[in-house]
């Protein structure tokens, strides 16, 4: 019987550490992507950063947007870290 208690004990002692680990992981957060509007391709926006990398972004309905952006268009985009836009704006 004490043997059976204290395996009791030792299992509930080891969820009780492992808990917090698995509550301190949060989702990711959205990044941030400036550049040139390169081209739209139906719901996806290609955008080009300052370093040169292409990001392929997909728009939706829910995006906000202040206004339509065009191509050659510089802009900054709030992106999901599922590569959905959640917010476009011209930037200088």
């Amino acid at each position: 019987m004490k043997g059976l208690l204290s395996i009791l004990v030792t299992v509930m002692l080891s969820i009780g550490t492992m808990t917090p680990i698995c509550k301190a992981q949060q989702p990711p957060e959205p990044q941030t992507i400036k550049g040139e509007l390169l081209t739209i391709q139906g719901d996806t926006y290609v955008v080009k950063d300052q370093f040169g990398r292409l990001a392929h972004i997909r728009v939706d309905k829910d995006t906000k947007r202040d206004r339509v952006v065009v191509q050659g268009e510089k802009i900054e985009v709030q992106v999901s870290p599922d590569g959905r836009a959640l917010s476009i704006k011209p930037t200088q």
